[in-house]
Formats: C-alpha cells, structure tokens, sequence
C-alpha cells in the first residue's frame, strides 16, 4: 500500500502553492492506486486553503445561508462529497471543469507522469482564472506528479491497467531515474517540494517576462540559460540550429540553412523525437537535454539544454520544458507570418502595378517592413526553368538581400514581378540579373525595368515598360540579360502588342528582299548596309568597321540597290532604312 503520510504531504503542498498562485481554494485531493482514485484528508500545512465539499465556501453563493440544521448541512457535505467521488471515478486519468453552468469555477487536475495518472487535484476559483494563473496550476500539477512517480517509483510499485493506467504502459519503478537527486533513491519532503515549486514559479515568470519583452526566441533562451547555469538553444524541426544562448558555440552543428544532418543521424533523430512527442518531458540526446516544441500536434522544432556532465537537476528539466511551452506561440507566430508574408507581398504588387493602391498601402507595405514613400522602379524577371516553381520569387528576395536592395517581389502570370526602392539613376537590372543567375546556378533568364517614379500612382506605368523592355530583351540577338526601358530608344514603340507587330511589318517592308537574299545565299549584305548609315555614309569607315576593301563596300551598296530597289541616295529612303535596321539590330528575325 502507499505511504498516506508522504503522498498527503506531496498532494497538500502541492495544494497550498496552488492556493497562493491565484484566487484558488483547495477542494480534495485523490491518490490514484491500482486504477482506483482514493481521497485523501489535508494535512495540517494546508488546512488553511481547504473548503470541505458542502460547505459554505465549497457551495455555490447562498448556499450556506439556508437556516439548515448542523445535521443536514453534515448530511449534505456527505452527499456532495460521494458525488464529488463519482466524478473524480469517471475522469479516467484526464483534467476536467466540474463547475456546472453559472457557478463558481472548478476543475479536476490530473496529476500525470508519463502515461500513469497518479491523482488529482480538485480547486475552486471564486471567478474564472486568467489564462497565466491556469498554466500556473498546469505547471504545479505536473511538478506534484512527478513528485508522485518519485514515491510510486522508490517502492517498485507496478502500474497495473485500469481505468487510469492504459494497458500496456510501464512500471513506475523506473522514475527512479527522474532527474534530481544522486540516485534517484530519496523523496523530497514538504521543504523539498516547496523550494522546487518556487523554483518552478521563477523560471515560469523569468521566461514569460522574457517572452513579453519583445526579445523573442533570443530572450527566452537567454532566461533559461540564465536559469539554469547551462547553455540553452533552439533547432528547427530538420535539426538546423536557430539560436544559442551560453558559451562555448557548438560550430559543428548545422546553422540556419545548413540543411539537414546526414541520413543516418537525421534517421537517428526523426526516431528520438517520435519516442518524445509521445509522452511529456525532457529526453537525452547523447550530451543534451531535449523537449520538443509543439503547437496543436505541430512540431515546431526543439528546445535543449546543453549537459555533457549530466549535472541538470529536476528543476532544470522542469525550466527546459517551461520554455518550451513559452517558444510555442512564438515559434507558431514566426511560422504563420512566414507562411503569410509572400502571399501579402504578392498581394500588395499586384495592387500597386494594377494602379489599385490606396493610403492603406502604405500602412500595408510598412507592416511588411517596405518604405513606399521612397523612388522605386518595377522589374519583371523571366527564368523558363524556374519562374512555375516558385524559386525565382524565393531567389529574387535572397539576391536582393545579398545587394542590400529592398524590394517587394510579386508574380503575374509567367512571370516575377519586383518593385525596387531606390532613388539613385543607376539601371538595377544588370546586377539583379547576376546576383539572381547566381542564386539559380543559371543565367537563361532575361529582365525588363520600368522608369522611375515619385508617386503609387506612377507604378503601373513603370510596370507597362518593364513588360516591353522585357519583350524586346528576349527578341533580342542575346535573349538573356537585363534591359532598362530608358535604353531602348527607337525600340520604345515596340515591346507588346499593335507596337511590337507594327514593328515587325516596317523591318519586313523595307529589309525583308536583303533578309531573304542573305538567307538563301549566306551573305552579309544587311551587315554592310547597317554599318554603312551608321557611319554617316562614309565608304572609308564602312571599309574599316568591316575590315574589307573600300572597293568591297561600293560593290556590295550596288547589289544592295539591285535587290531592295531603294535609292540610298533619297533622305527619307535613308531615314527609313536607317531606323529598320536599328530595329532589326534590336531584334532576331521578325515573327
């Protein structure tokens, strides 16, 4: 049989640190034995914070104010003690609210260690906890339990199934292992369990101080390395460290991006955070402590304490598994606004090369950490292997910051759109166009930038030339590059559209005979004509640009006459030649 004496103790001062936490009142406390839920009498440490069921406090208000006989209020603190009994029997192992519709707040507690129910704790509130006393309370019963498993475990005691204990689960004499004492072989007394609840309760608060200070998963690692005298870290749920708090920087372990462990130790890992996941508390990896950090079933990545010597007392365990309760929302925060940001950002180019922007944009551009009161420009980025996938979005934000730029990266259609801050008159594109080659290990891939612009409302414009600088980019001789829209001079008109199709038709109706006659018999007679009008006419420069005879040039400019026809000695035939074959220099053969 268990040991009343100790287990009333653990279970009432457990009781009596609740009672001082929050505006609690101790109700009962249950022993589980062999599946069978027994109440135990307080002790004399809380009988301050106890109200006997039926009684004036343990009643809902008025209750006690009936002008009832001291027989029947006896008579009735029976009768709610035996329901309270019913309902504790019917919990099966699980914490519970007891209170019923309108009355006073009460909750079952269930004291747990691994998969063994070893209690509960019953308490009443006079109103409905806040969210921080309850976790309090959640923080405490867990303490009480594992103080339970700690008797439980120093006599050998099996877990035998029932009701409270699943079938299949272990044997309680392994708690002899729990962290805290030298061998496990010493139970903590009423002094004991009292310093370890305090020593709960100034971790909890050193952490939720840390948390609402804005430092985020830096500063919660802080508080527990502060703590607890031990270095303290978090890794993603691929085993990337994300952040470190202590000395002596582990170099070995991969860092942010670094990828996963090698397949045998990922496997080694995957394995320890299963058995981990599936019942509460610290585990050992090899030199650390680890807990697991979750949200809703989720895994968010671990939190560990780094302990070679194996030094880490109960109470260091204990802060470890408060943190990573504290890194849950944080971490959970951190993953939705990852999730959210492209998709927001996404939004807000589309709007703003829509011409659909409004004051709120601003607001909306500043949340995601993007200044729109500056100068910006529009880029619009095609990489064919890459723009389906989502990588060139994702490679467009990594060049980006590695060139300081700010940006807000977008996508219409096939493809990426960016709008680039910056007021100086330099033509982003041609390092964007490096720094994104780079970052997708090709440079098959073309740019188009707009013209700058003061104002939201100038965007769409900036976006419009973007598109034709693009387009006359990837009609070009070399299809693979950056073109600003500033550069394309003549080529302006082109682009899209009646623009690009008009272009075509007036290279096809001055140069089209000499295209066909160079195709059909190899000859460089649009070449000639080319550097010819550029010269200014001159035979002599012709001569040189093209590292042929002069007499070469005048013979070529002759069958030039013979197949187009056209005297090159008329000003306007000059200008119209002249302005095709810029076009045609531009572009590849017309469409």
């Amino acid at each position: 049989m268990l040991d009343g004496d100790d287990e009333r103790e653990v279970l009432w001062g457990a009781m009596a640190a609740i009672a001082a936490t929050g505006p609690f009142t101790a109700e009962a406390a249950y022993a589980v034995h062999h599946g069978l839920a027994r109440r135990c009498p307080p002790c004399r440490v809380a009988a301050s914070a106890v109200a006997r069921p039926g009684s004036a406090a343990a009643r809902q208000p008025g209750a006690g104010s009936t002008g009832e006989s001291p027989a029947e209020a006896a008579a009735a603190e029976v009768v709610a003690a035996d329901r309270l009994d019913r309902r504790i029997e019917a919990l099966h192992g699980r914490s519970r609210h007891l209170h019923e519709p309108g009355g006073r707040w009460v909750r079952a507690i269930a004291l747990r260690y691994r998969d063994h129910c070893l209690g509960y704790l019953v308490v009443r509130s006079p109103t409905t906890p806040s969210p921080e006393e309850t976790a309090l309370t959640d923080l405490l019963a867990q303490q009480t339990g594992i103080a339970l498993a700690r008797l439980a475990g120093r006599r050998g005691e099996p877990a035998r199934p029932g009701p409270e204990s699943p079938p299949g689960t272990g044997d309680l004499s392994e708690t002899r292992n729990i962290p805290g004492t030298e061998d496990g072989s010493s139970t903590a007394g009423p002094g004991a369990i009292s310093s370890a609840l305090a020593s709960r309760l100034a971790s909890h608060e050193a952490l939720s101080r840390a948390a609402a200070s804005g430092r985020g998963e830096a500063g919660i690692l802080q508080a527990l390395h502060d703590h607890t005298g031990f270095t303290a870290l978090t890794e993603d749920r691929f085993g990337n460290l994300r952040a470190w708090a202590g000395p002596d920087r582990d170099e070995g372990r991969p860092g942010p991006g670094g990828g996963p462990p090698p397949g045998p130790e990922n496997g080694r890992r995957d394995t320890l955070m299963q058995g981990a996941r599936r019942r509460p508390g610290a585990v050992r990896d090899r030199d650390r402590l680890v807990v697991p950090v979750e949200m809703a079933g989720d895994l968010l990545g671990v939190v560990a304490l780094v302990d070679p010597d194996r030094r880490a007392a109960e109470t260091d365990t204990s802060a470890l598994e408060q943190a990573a309760l504290v890194l849950a929302p944080q971490l959970s925060h951190e993953r939705r606004l990852a999730e959210l940001q492209p998709q927001l950002r996404c939004d807000l180019v589309d709007r703003l090369i829509s011409g659909e922007a409004t004051d709120d944009s601003f607001t909306q551009a500043a949340a995601l950490g993007h200044d729109l009161h500056r100068q910006h420009k529009v880029a619009v980025l095609e990489w064919p292997d890459a723009a389906e996938s989502g990588a060139l979005g994702d490679a467009v934000a990594r060049a980006a910051g590695r060139l300081r730029r700010d940006v807000l990266v977008g996508s219409r259609g096939a493809t990426t759109v960016v709008v680039l801050a910056g007021e100086d008159r330099r033509d982003p594109g041609d390092e964007l166009h490096r720094a994104v080659s780079d970052e997708l290990g090709t440079g098959a891939g073309a740019i188009g930038v707009g013209g700058p612009c003061d104002t939201l409302t100038d965007l769409p414009h900036s976006y419009d030339e973007a598109v034709r600088a693009l387009a006359v980019r990837r009609r070009s001789q070399d299809p693979y590059g950056s073109t600003g829209f500033e550069e394309l001079g003549l080529c302006r008109m082109m682009g899209t559209g009646d623009g690009e199709r008009e272009a075509d038709r007036f290279v096809r109706e001055w140069l089209g005979r000499l295209l066909d006659y160079d195709a059909r018999h190899h000859t460089e007679l649009l070449m000639t004509l080319s550097r010819y009008l550029e010269s200014g006419g001159s035979y002599d420069a012709t001569s040189e640009t093209l590292l042929i005879h002069r007499s070469t040039v005048r013979y070529r400019l002759q069958r030039i006459r013979e197949i187009t026809g056209h005297d090159l000695g008329d000003v306007e035939t000059r200008l119209n030649l002249h302005v095709a074959t810029r076009i045609r220099n531009v572009l590849d053969a017309p469409r």
